[in-house]
């Protein structure tokens, strides 16, 4: 075999090589990376990379529009990435690979008989391209077209390059599908809470119009309560498909939210009985599963109905949040005298007490009598389950 020949030989071998190398790369960041947008920005840059140029690029088909535009690419100016758009006809080389799903190697875009050279490529100076079909699922309308530019005409594409692109092609259509199903999921997870929400607030409405035919005061403190109770479960589910993620809330933002809704509930404001509010820097930044942000919400809204129910002067809620294990202190201060001394809280026939006993498993809640006059509740809660947020 002559000595060119054995050169060469071993060039295509190490190319390729090196292609499988970064199809490996690249499927391990497939699935550690859940942003969509990065992963495609990552396949064109691993495309071009793998075909030895410097231009590439990542084709959305757009149905409503009848075009492919460009989201994703390394090598092209400023402006171009999100904002142009190619036509989805057979002239156009991608159009071609997006409408009969065959790859397309075009290494004389000059001389090409069968498509046109779209303007932004002959200002690229291109002079080789090659596409290939992302599709995801079977059935499933494909996504677009991946394609890899080169300026250079001495080295033509070969179809050992199209099985590299089409591999890559195929590993992002797969994260497309789980993008997809991620989607979907979150999108019957917020309706899902909408409703819960949407029922809560029903069965609120309900509690509140019982309340106009009932006249015996402990039977309307006792309907009062459980319209807030219902309320504040409620606000969970309003915050759980609104917060930071689905299933998430952020603890601060929901205990501004909730205070704002037992001054309305209650009927208190700034006067002489005003109710505030202090946060740790941890606590105000901190993000909870809806279950233990449901157990907070009640555990609070228990202390400062009981608090303004028995208590004297202005109502405290201070929450303070280890950073380490997202274990909680929860603090209700007013200016009464609180229960006898020695008044065990878990054994108290009242609901409300009963309620929080059970809420707080693997807690405590304990009644202090602070000198200056001050009475407070201080409950803690358990440390966050693992993973989770503090």
């Amino acid at each position: 075999m002559p000595a060119g020949a054995r050169t060469e030989t071993g060039g295509e071998l190490h190319s390729r090589l090196r292609q499988q190398q970064l199809l490996s790369a690249f499927g391990r960041e497939a699935l550690r990376r859940s942003e969509l947008d990065d992963l495609l920005q990552e396949a064109a840059r691993i495309a071009a990379n793998g075909l030895g140029t410097n231009l590439s690029k990542v084709l959305q088909h757009i149905p409503d529009e009848g075009a492919l535009k460009i989201v994703a690419g390394v090598g092209w100016r400023p402006g171009v990435i999100g904002v142009v758009r190619f036509g989805t006809d057979l002239e156009s080389p991608a159009g071609f690979a997006l409408r009969t799903g065959a790859p397309v190697i075009s290494n004389h875009l000059g001389d090409e008989g069968r498509f046109r050279t779209p303007k932004l490529m002959v200002e690229h100076g291109v002079r080789r391209a090659v596409n290939v079909l992302i599709r995801g699922e079977a059935g499933a309308p494909p996504f677009g077209v991946l394609e890899v530019d080169s300026r250079d005409p001495r080295e033509d594409f070969s179809e050992s390059d199209v099985d590299f692109l089409q591999a890559l092609a195929n590993v992002v259509g797969l994260a497309i599908d789980r993008d997809r199903d991620r989607r979907d999921r979150e999108l019957l997870t917020r309706e899902a809470h909408h409703r819960v929400k949407n029922s809560l607030q029903i069965a609120q409405t309900l509690l509140r119009l019982q309340l106009r035919e009932v006249e015996d005061p402990e039977a309307r403190l006792q309907l009062e309560q459980a319209a807030r109770r219902i309320m504040t479960i409620g606000a969970v589910h309003e915050r759980l498909f609104s917060g930071p993620a689905i299933g998430q809330v952020a603890v601060g933002t929901y205990l501004h939210g909730l205070v704002e809704d037992l001054r309305n509930s209650l009927g208190v404001g700034e006067g002489s009985r005003p109710l505030e509010l202090e946060l740790s820097a941890t606590a105000e930044m901190a993000v909870w599963d809806g279950d233990r942000v449901t157990t907070l919400g009640l555990v609070v809204t228990e202390l400062v109905t009981n608090a303004f129910k028995y208590g004297r002067d202005r109502v405290l809620i201070r929450l303070e949040i280890a950073a380490l294990d997202g274990a909680g202190t929860l603090v209700v201060e007013d200016g009464g005298d609180g229960p006898p001394a020695g008044y065990d809280q878990v054994r108290g026939r009242g609901l409300g007490m009963r309620i929080m006993a059970t809420l707080l498993r693997g807690g405590e809640l304990v009644p202090q009598w602070p000198a200056g006059g001050r009475f407070r509740f201080v409950a803690t809660l358990p440390p966050a389950a693992s993973g989770a947020s503090a």
